[in-house]
């Protein structure tokens, strides 16, 4: 019964996953979110946010690009 209950539950259609789409949290930028970062490490880029105070940042891929350039120096040297 549990089974016939649980693959009854897959099958519906009104029952699917819906996945939430972040959008880029830079200024001016409504583009779908790649990848998100700490704030601390996105604070240290001339990059200006919607949310100042948020505690995570969601960033397209062309400011992913952006602040991958702008802290490539940040990287110890015994991490490569």
């Amino acid at each position: 019964m549990c089974r016939k209950l649980i693959s009854s539950l897959y099958d519906n259609p009104n029952m699917s996953h819906v996945v939430k789409q972040d959008i880029c949290d830079v200024e001016g930028c409504d583009k779908v979110a790649e990848r998100s970062f700490n704030i601390k490490k996105v604070s240290e880029t001339s990059l200006t946010l919607k949310n100042p105070d948020a505690r995570s940042v969601h960033l397209c891929k062309e400011h992913y690009k952006i602040l991958k350039k702008e802290t490539k120096d940040d990287i110890p040297d015994y991490l490569g």
